[in-house]
């Protein structure tokens, strides 16, 4: 393979979890699951924020499971979740299969 073509792989339609939702669901608990989400910038580069979180047990299991979910590097503080870059999207989808409430 010359150096100029891609090694990309291209996975048919869809994401794809490493950890099934419902599996991460189970460690949270089962209380009232709300989420509240936003995006926002910071020095620049733009930051995706989960805070007001009720009815999670283990924030940083969670953490966890969204930074492996979206390759991207965060950090757990002040009852907040703030992983870098923009993916409101993809957290959106993986936090309804778990059987969250997600606003914003």
């Amino acid at each position: 393979m010359s150096a100029k073509q891609s090694k990309r792989i291209s996975s048919g339609t869809g994401w794809t979890f490493n950890e099934a939702p419902e599996a991460v669901a189970r460690k949270m608990g089962s209380a009232k699951k709300l989420i509240r989400l936003r995006m926002e910038r910071r020095k620049g580069k733009p930051t995706t924020i989960l805070y007001d979180m009720e009815g999670v047990s283990d924030m940083k299991a969670l953490a966890k499971a969204l930074k492996n979910l979206v390759s991207a590097g965060g950090t757990t503080k002040n009852e907040k979740i703030e992983i870098q870059g923009e993916h409101r999207d993809r957290i959106r989808v993986y936090l309804r299969d778990a059987g969250y409430e997600v606003k914003g």
